[in-house]
């Protein structure tokens, strides 16, 4: 019986099995041949490399290096003559020759333009310049520019992150109208770092011949600057804060223009010259903030802090002074000065703005 049912089940079962068969496959002709499944090269790398020099770049896009290339003498390496440009040197080198120009020149007042990630070595003017004061939005990233015969970076306008310059010729970089931070320079013939209508933050400026750091209506902060021929900072005027100025020439921080701060310095073994007309902070103007800065042995015949009698209104107060005895502060003339606290062991003077002499 239960053999019966079985093969009744199996029956009833196959009758509701339809045959594929039974329904319409569609045409098996093919629609076309095979279209293409690779990417182009221009969709692979649609930049435009940069072969040879000199070269134009006159169109919006964005351009890269492949190798180092080598400069022509009496030409300019890279030009670029239009906006929208991005140029990336990839890493590699642009190498000028002896009469070789500019290493890369950004022409007319061009709009968003950016340069980064390579060097610019041993052009007989300027490595990079963009000298036209309307251009605007341009940025220098990650540049190491080195023994430039005239500047190493030279902009009006514009950002610079990161670069790192060394020059034979004149300064390290003249920026107007810009930001520059992150950046180094060394061993630059003139000043380090000139600044006008800018912003410098977190640079470091060792061994110019010159000045270290010009802030021209510029702030200057956090940043360190050494061995300077003359002057560390020179402030004509401007803010300078948080720096770290030392073994300077002349004097640390020199303020020659009215209406300039500077706050939270640190100024030491400056004037290596050892002149009594130099000092860690030297103040050649009416109406300036000197205030909480610390100063140390700056010269055995200087001051740690000097201000030109001739002048008067300015305030300076919470500033810590040592290794220069008696002159220590040398603040003639009306000047506002927080109370000078001088002895040793416990402070028992109050006065939040006094100055402090050890």
């Amino acid at each position: 019986m239960q053999r019966l049912l079985c093969v009744v089940a199996v029956a009833l079962f196959s009758s509701l099995i339809v045959c594929p068969s039974s329904f319409g496959q569609g045409s098996l002709t093919p629609p076309g041949p095979p279209g293409p499944t690779m990417k182009t090269l221009q969709q692979v790398e649609p930049r435009t490399p940069v072969t040879n020099l000199p070269f134009n770049i006159s169109q919006p896009g964005s351009y890269y290096l492949t190798t180092n290339l080598t400069g022509t003498s009496g030409f300019d390496g890279i030009i670029i003559v239009s906006g929208n440009v991005t140029l990336d040197l990839a890493g590699f080198a642009l190498l000028g020759v002896p009469g070789s120009l500019h290493g890369i020149i950004i022409s007319g007042a061009r709009t968003n333009v950016t340069v980064r990630n390579g060097s610019v070595s041993s052009w007989g003017s300027d490595g990079v310049v963009a000298g036209d004061p309307a251009a605007r939005n341009l940025v220098f990233d990650r540049l190491n520019v080195s023994a430039s015969g005239g500047y190493g970076i030279f902009a009006n306008t514009g950002l610079m992150i990161g670069c790192n310059v060394n020059v034979s010729g004149s300064d390290g970089i003249h920026a107007f109208a810009c930001e520059v931070r992150n950046c180094s320079v060394a061993s630059s013939a003139g000043t380090g770092i000139s600044a006008t209508s800018s912003t410098v933050r977190d640079c470091s400026v060792t061994a110019s011949a010159g000045i270290g750091i010009t802030a021209s209506d510029s702030t200057v902060r956090d940043c360190a600057v050494g061995f300077s021929g003359s002057t560390g900072i020179f402030v004509v005027p401007g803010t300078v804060t948080g720096c770290l100025v030392q073994f300077s020439g002349q004097s640390g921080i020199y303020v020659n223009l009215p209406g300039s701060q500077v706050t939270g310095n640190t100024c030491k073994g400056n004037n290596t010259g050892n002149s009594a007309s130099y000092a860690g902070i030297y103040v050649n103007d009416s109406n300036n903030r000197i205030e909480n800065n610390f100063l140390h042995g700056n010269g055995a015949s200087g001051s740690g802090i000097l201000v030109n009698g001739v002048y008067s209104g300015n305030i300076i107060i919470k500033n810590s002074v040592s290794g220069n005895g008696t002159n220590n502060y040398v603040v003639p003339g009306a000047q506002v000065v927080g109370p000078l606290i001088t002895t040793t062991g416990i402070i028992t003077n109050s006065n939040p703005w006094a100055n402090f002499s050890f």
